[in-house]
């Protein structure tokens, strides 16, 4: 099952804008049922002259089975596509 959410307001007033699990909202039933919980980042959405134009993290906030961390992708926006970034 793949549930979405939308994230609380709160997030805008932090400087840093990457989600946490406490970010989504009426996070309480959905952070505790959740087997794994993945954010998309992308600075550019916040930052207009950001160095990381076409760059996104992929963050994972929770893996009951495994571990946590962040993967930075390429965004291919006309395509709606993640790419592995090129070497």
């Amino acid at each position: 099952v793949v549930a979405l959410s939308q994230l609380n307001r709160e997030l805008e007033r932090r400087p840093n804008k990457r989600p946490i699990n406490a970010d989504l909202r009426d996070s309480g039933a959905l952070e505790q049922d959740a087997d794994l919980i993945l954010f998309v980042y992308r600075d550019e959405v916040y930052n207009a002259d950001t160095e990381h134009k076409g760059i996104a993290e992929l963050i994972l906030g929770k893996h009951r089975n495994g571990s946590l961390g962040t993967v930075r992708t390429a965004f291919i926006p006309q395509h709606t596509r993640f790419e592995n970034l090129s070497a």
